[in-house]
């Protein structure tokens, strides 16, 4: 499978999780407060990482995307009636993992580069 398609994938994936209701996700009561982001950071870092595998060289159109990608789920989270409230703090988070994971995603596919 090539690296758009997995990344494409992953993209549909985000979208599909972001849209479960609120009533189906119901976190364990031992998990820390704020779990949440750091699964908005997660989502967004292997993001980062697929698409730079997908467009090695266009870091900033990744970036770009993946915050379009973000605002934009939280919107839809709005408009949809699943019980999910927009959060600023969750964009923040995506950026977040878009930060560390494009970065990352570089420095793999210039070892892939280098190593192929």
């Amino acid at each position: 499978m090539t690296s758009s398609r997995i990344a494409i994938i992953w993209t549909i994936a985000v979208l599909a999780a972001c849209s479960i209701p609120a009533a189906e996700l119901t976190p364990p009561e031992y998990l820390p407060f704020a779990f949440d982001k750091w699964v908005h950071a997660g989502m967004f870092l292997v993001f980062g990482v697929l698409w730079m595998q997908a467009a090695p060289h266009r870091a900033w159109a990744v970036f770009a995307a993946g915050v379009a990608f973000g605002v934009g789920i939280e919107i839809w989270q709005g408009l949809l009636p699943i019980d999910r409230m927009p959060d600023a703090l969750d964009a923040a988070a995506d950026v977040v993992g878009l930060m560390v994971g494009i970065p990352l995603g570089a420095w793999i596919a210039r070892r892939g580069e280098s190593n192929g």
